[in-house]
């Protein structure tokens, strides 16, 4: 295959985050986070970039209410050792006006308006993690279900699926659901579910640290869709991440966008809005920097850029034939 770029964005508002206290507490990095969306889009379309954005289903609503006294009665629910509540607990059950942080219908249009020709995917419903040992195959189904529906209701299809808290799972029920693929997590990193930390903490943050090269691969079929490799994350710069210098962020990726060049293979770069937040604003000024990289690459016949629906059609095409 031809040595490809591909950058994907985890659109989440709360969802994703709601279980930490300090960010379901925070509302001005809550707002960094979305202001963090269109941002990005700028940084793509001036150098006419391409991404996936995988926007947690509940974002494609502009309102929802609840029925029989809690929130989406309709949604099975997973059990989680770490969070020992409704899975919904906190959705506010209004609107996009009132509450930004659980909505997203304008980020989506603005995604949508954007001519950069960029992909929206899903990133599951309520971003319940696919976990096979506390999330069962109706749960499962439901959240592929609902999150293709909520896109649908905004007017959009949705093929590409990125799993939350990368946690792949339940993955025979992808195809079935009208998926073509999905984000593989990074290399050999474990995956992992629940609040931050875990075993591997420590070695993935020296990986960033030293700007250590990160993985690259190429994709294949899995359950009959297409698995996209993915190499390392855009981190934020809150706590000990702080540590982490501009050089070593944009050296990385340099040296993954080098590695993919060298070994006809996809460099797969990702990130959340809330990595922007607070003191994201030098993460941001990174990010430009490596997509600098990308575009000079692509500008020179070196590299291809894509969204992951895309590569996944091509790599379908060619299976075909």
């Amino acid at each position: 295959m031809r040595p490809s770029f591909v950058f994907s964005v985890d659109v989440e508002g709360l969802w994703g985050v709601f279980f930490v206290e300090r960010w379901r507490g925070d509302a001005a990095a809550a707002r960094g986070a979305r202001e963090a969306v269109p941002a990005m889009l700028r940084l793509l379309d001036e150098r006419r970039l391409p991404a996936t954005f995988a926007v947690v289903g509940h974002l494609f609503l502009d309102r929802c209410e609840r029925g029989d006294g809690r929130p989406h009665p309709e949604m099975p629910r997973a059990s989680y050792p770490w969070w020992p509540g409704d899975w919904y607990a906190h959705d506010p059950c209004s609107d996009e006006a009132s509450a930004p942080d659980w909505y997203g219908r304008s980020l989506v249009e603005a995604i949508r308006r954007s001519p950069g020709g960029h992909e929206l995917a899903s990133h599951g419903f309520s971003h319940a993690v696919f976990d096979e040992r506390h999330m069962d195959a109706a749960v499962a189904a439901a959240e592929f279900s609902a999150a293709r529906r909520a896109a649908a209701g905004a007017g959009v299809e949705v093929r590409s699926f990125v799993y939350p808290q990368n946690v792949v799972g339940h993955g025979p029920l992808l195809a079935p659901a009208g998926f073509t693929c999905f984000r593989a997590p990074d290399g050999d990193e474990p995956q992992r579910a629940g609040p931050p930390g875990g075993a591997g903490r420590a070695i993935r943050f020296a990986r960033h640290v030293a700007g250590a090269a990160p993985p690259v691969g190429r994709p294949r079929l899995v359950h009959g869709v297409v698995e996209i490799p993915s190499s390392m994350p855009i981190v934020g710069a809150e706590g000990i991440r702080v540590l982490i210098s501009r050089r070593a962020r944009v050296a990385r990726a340099r040296r993954g966008l080098e590695a993919a060049r060298r070994e006809g293979a996809v460099f797969h770069l990702w990130t959340h809005p809330h990595a922007f937040a607070g003191r994201g604003a030098g993460v941001l000024d990174s990010l430009a920097a490596t997509l600098d990289d990308a575009a000079a690459l692509r500008d020179r016949g070196e590299i291809e850029v894509a969204t992951m629906g895309s590569m996944a059609a091509g790599f379908l095409a060619g299976a075909g034939r």
